[in-house]
């Protein structure tokens, strides 16, 4: 996103004072230089509140006490806009808008706007509303988890901890990001971070939340269709018996397992032997072999489930025995053992551990014998700790025995009675027509109601749709991912900062470098070249160290912003940085030519130099600092923008004459 800031614009309480300008240029690297006190620092401060801070954190005192609005005169792409705030916190939703057009110009270099500047109000949620568009972000939420309170959408005001490194964070051990310092904001950071770095795009959550609502979909339709067969499964034994009705009838010669056999392959045998009667056929030929197979095969399951029951019998009265005789042991035992050791303890704390309890002499044998029981004591109290916890219970394996058994015996009873149907006197007249049609009529019936209940096909269908459509779906993500490749684009913001790590003041520069991955940690890492051991920065020591790490850092990151449009993805970033007094783990010092300080000092504005050379000096850079021109003045006197010097009493970001 191409944002440049023209001017910082204050105006004042008292109206009759000119407005403050601070004009910068958006190709250069803008400088303000001066001592302290002066209002460099607040510098960012309004910015950040100009740009839709929720916080108007500019210091009190001077600053707010003259001043009546705060504003920003940008180019955000090709068009000019201007952003004000007022300086009051009950105004803080309040802003000042207005877009720069041919048919209307607000007058800008006076006060007379403020007359009427009602006007030109927006609401502070409009305004974040009109930057994200601008900027190309969504209303999505860059996690995939319903579960994660940071899910909320990425939004241009995330992009503030890209652009500005203030004084307390530049130079800082644990922090690298504005406004990173809290639990909440830096776990909002790290969750939109695949969003801002490339690996991630807004296709690739449409198409992951796409998924995730269609399996959703998916598993809601497969638990129904399941629920409605297992409803539909249950007529098994029910329906079994018709079967074994129409083999003793003799209209049936299919060989149905009663222990494996569907419902579906049921209900299919019995529309078979309707459609068969219907058209004539009352008798099938091998049905009197498949009436005896079926009386041989039935007896055989009966008596192989009896003896599966003997053992299970068997089985559930051993661990009564075990459950009974354990009960046993710890009253007769355990219980009557700790009665009898319970005075060792007595003995040990009468005379401590050193004088015999029953003589007072300082022989050990009686002590090392009453420690020993004190032992077994102990080992004893823990086998009690046993009976009273679940640990020695044998209530699980009890319950699973006596389902067993009961399964086993509603076996047995479908068995017996599809046996009394085979055994029944009425198969002597079986072939009778009356006989046959009475029993047409009611498979009829049986098979109409299991029609009426058996799962959809159509939601067969469904599921298959969906499952055809989530991999289609995965199958366009896979690409994405390889486009939007994690590993690829770490390595290449890693190499970036590590080019810029060898330009600064680093101590042993050309051994290290930054592994930034934001979904491990968003405190800079360090990797040894050499011994491959990496470490987080605090543990590196030194404020120079710290602040190299940092410029490196935040230089490689806009590189790498600005680099993505080569490749198709989309920069959030807008084209502007701050940074706060660099120098000062250097400074305050005396100034002294070609000292170690002054020569490390220079080297924060050559790399800031290779930075923008780098980027096509296309991203604003506007550094704020207290060191004389003479450190940069002689590197490049196109490049570098002076702004302004604050070094003496008449000048200072309020003017004198506004006080």
């Amino acid at each position: 996103m191409h944002l440049y800031i023209k001017n910082i614009i204050l105006y004042p309480k008292n109206k009759e004072k000119s407005p403050r300008f601070i004009t910068f240029i958006e190709d250069k690297i803008n400088i303000i230089t001066g001592t302290s006190q002066k209002g460099k620092s607040a510098i960012i401060n309004i910015i950040d509140y100009c740009l839709g801070s929720g916080d108007c954190n500019i210091p009190i005192g001077l600053i707010r006490d003259t001043t009546e609005v705060f504003a920003l005169y940008v180019k955000i792409n090709e068009d000019f806009y201007f952003i004000g705030r007022e300086n009051y916190d009950e105004h803080k939703s309040k802003m000042y808008f207005y877009k720069e057009s041919s048919d209307k110009n607000i007058e800008l270099r006076n006060n007379a706007w403020l007359y009427n500047k009602n006007d030109y109000s927006i609401n502070l949620n409009y305004f974040k509303s009109f930057i994200n568009n601008i900027a190309g972000f969504k209303n999505v939420g860059t996690e995939n988890s319903d579960n994660n309170s940071f899910n909320i959408p990425a939004s241009f005001r995330d992009t503030a901890a890209f652009q500005f490194q203030t004084q307390n964070i530049i130079a800082n051990p644990t922090t690298m990001f504005y406004k990173s310092d809290s639990w909440e904001h830096l776990q909002k950071l790290k969750t939109i971070f695949p969003l801002i770095l490339g690996y991630k795009s807004y296709e690739i959550i449409d198409l992951e939340n796409k998924i995730i609502e269609k399996e959703k979909e998916k598993n809601k339709k497969i638990t129904k269709f399941e629920q409605i067969k297992t409803q539909y499964e249950d007529w098994q034994s029910d329906i079994y018996k018709y079967y074994t009705e129409a083999v003793t009838i003799g209209l049936s010669k299919s060989d149905i397992s009663i222990k494996s056999s569907s419902v579906d392959e049921i209900k299919n045998e019995l529309s078979n032997i309707i459609k068969d009667v219907n058209s004539g056929t009352f008798y099938k030929d091998g049905t009197a072999n498949r009436f005896s197979e079926k009386l041989n095969n039935l007896n055989n399951q009966r008596n192989l489930i009896i003896r599966q029951l003997d053992d299970l019998r068997y089985k559930y009265n051993k661990v009564i025995q075990i459950d009974d005789s354990k009960e046993l042991y710890f009253d007769d035992v355990v219980k009557e053992k700790e009665l009898r050791l319970r005075p060792i303890e007595w003995f040990l704390d009468r005379k401590g551990k050193s004088q015999c309890p029953f003589c007072g002499s300082n022989s050990d044998k009686a002590i090392n014998e009453l420690l020993h029981l004190n032992q077994e004591r102990q080992k004893n109290i823990e086998t009690l700790a046993k009976l009273t916890s679940n640990e020695l219970s044998f209530d699980k394996e009890k319950k699973e025995l006596k389902n067993e058994i009961k399964f086993r015996e509603n076996q047995v009873n479908e068995i017996d009675k599809n046996l009394n149907i085979l055994l029944s006197e009425e198969k002597q007249n079986s072939n009778s027509v009356k006989r046959v049609y009475e029993f047409i009529g009611k498979i009829e019936h049986v098979v109409e109601n299991l029609n009426r209940i058996s799962p959809s096909g159509e939601l067969e269908i469904e599921i298959e749709l969906l499952e055809q459509s989530i991999a289609k779906d995965r199958l366009i993500l896979n690409k994405l991912k390889k486009k939007f490749d994690k590993e690829n684009s770490l390595n290449k913001l890693n190499n970036l900062i590590s080019n810029y790590i060898k330009l600064l003041p680093i101590e042993d520069n050309n051994k290290r470098r930054v592994l930034f991955d934001p979904s491990e940690s968003l405190v800079i890492k360090i990797e040894d070249i050499n011994t491959k051991n990496k470490y987080f920065l605090s543990r590196i020591g030194s404020g120079a160290n710290y602040m190299g790490y940092h410029l490196a850092t935040i230089f490689g990151l806009h590189e790498y912003f600005f680099k993505l449009n080569e490749t198709g993805k989309v920069n959030f970033i807008p084209s502007f940085l701050i940074l706060d007094q660099p120098s000062q783990v250097y400074y305050p010092k005396e100034f002294t030519k070609d000292s170690k300080d002054i020569e490390d000092t220079r080297k924060i504005f050559t790399t800031s130099f290779e930075f923008m050379k780098k980027t096509d000096f296309k991203i604003q850079l506007i550094i704020l600092e207290h060191v004389p021109k003479e450190l940069w003045e002689d590197i490049d006197d196109t490049n570098f923008n002076l702004v302004a010097e604050w070094d003496n009493n008449s000048e200072a970001l309020i003017p004198n004459d506004w006080y």
